[in-house]
């Protein structure tokens, strides 16, 4: 029977090391560029413990432009810009890297775009808005890198992908794997949205690993598919999902979900509003969301879990999710 003990995994110099070199690899895996909540997200709340959970909730809302209109079609635009890194592997991304500086033509890349647009669904009702916007808060704003390009691995366009919205990785100073499962909902009803955001997210957290667990096939897909292209990362990354490695001892299950729902207290199309005013509106407001997300997080048996909540008011999830739809099809 393998040892629990930390020192049974590596020794104590080899694992301080070990720590260190798999989370530098993770951050270096971690998109750079401009973060979303450089110009089309404002931080309302952030880091608010849920009761005495282990949840964290946090409150993003579209920011204004300078005559007060909200600028939720620029964020739309941000984050169609970013299809290509969330849908296309980075193996993919790094061939046409190299073929620009070869060649110097863009077309690799372009097509490499339009492929990434054409993944995504074309269903009214969709929310893959919602895990994009999801993926750029994960990585840019939370520093937690994509393990699974899910996009590549549907098996058709006019279907959403069967699993978890997304998965993460960080590396904590005990040399700790923090796999996070993404969840993400866009409702009208902030209620409902809470609601099915968690009830979603459970299994992947609550179920006991094993071939018959929620996270069985994702778990497998993030061993086999891993989307990092540095060998040394992908080899200590594969050790954790190894059941017969001792470092697999050391995977922790933990989660990250987004909710963006309507809100009142936004201007209305073409007129104009205040932040000072919308902030007040939203932080009055956050103790409800806060109580919601508690209670079910209480529900779902979460409360030993580490979860990023993330909500995002909005003037309307669907005009959200229209937006960022007729973009794709540009």
């Amino acid at each position: 029977m393998a040892d629990s003990s930390s020192d049974a995994l590596l020794d104590e110099g080899d694992a301080v090391k070990f720590d260190q070199d798999l989370q530098a690899m993770l951050l270096q895996a971690v998109r750079g560029g401009s973060k979303i909540t450089d110009a089309h997200l404002m931080v309302v709340e952030k880091d608010v413990v849920v009761g005495s959970t282990k949840t964290r909730i946090h409150c993003y809302a579209p920011t204004l432009d300078g005559n007060g209109r909200l600028r939720t079609q620029l964020l739309a635009e941000f984050l169609r810009n970013r299809v290509i890194e969330y849908a296309i592997p980075r193996k993919r991304l790094e061939q046409a890297q190299k073929n620009l500086e070869e060649t110097g033509s863009f077309a690799e890349i372009v097509k490499l775009h339009e492929h990434a647009k054409g993944l995504f669904t074309d269903l009214k009702n969709t929310g893959e808005g919602g895990e994009l916007l999801l993926f750029a808060l994960a990585e840019a704003v939370f520093e937690l890198a994509q393990v699974i390009c899910k996009m590549s691995l549907k098996t058709s366009t006019s279907m959403h992908y069967h699993g978890a919205d997304g998965v993460y990785a960080s590396c904590d100073d005990g040399g700790v794997l923090n796999l996070y499962w993404g969840e993400s909902k866009l409702y009208g009803n902030v209620t409902n949205a809470i609601t099915d955001c968690l009830g979603s997210l459970a299994p992947y957290l609550r179920d006991e690993l094993g071939a018959n667990s929620a996270s069985a096939q994702d778990l497998f897909l993030a061993n086999e598919y891993a989307d990092f292209t540095d060998p040394n990362l992908l080899a200590a990354f594969k050790r954790f999902f190894d059941p017969d490695d001792p470092m697999s001892q050391k995977l922790r299950l933990c989660g990250i979900a987004l909710v963006g729902f309507d809100c009142d207290g936004f201007p209305a199309d073409g007129e104009s509003g205040e932040w000072a005013q919308i902030e007040s509106n939203l932080k009055a407001q956050f103790p409800s969301w806060n109580g919601h997300v508690g209670k079910r997080v209480t529900t779902e048996k979460l409360e030993t879990f580490d979860i990023h909540f993330i909500c995002v008011p909005m003037r309307s999830a669907d005009e959200f999710r229209k937006a960022f739809l007729k973009l794709l099809e540009a």
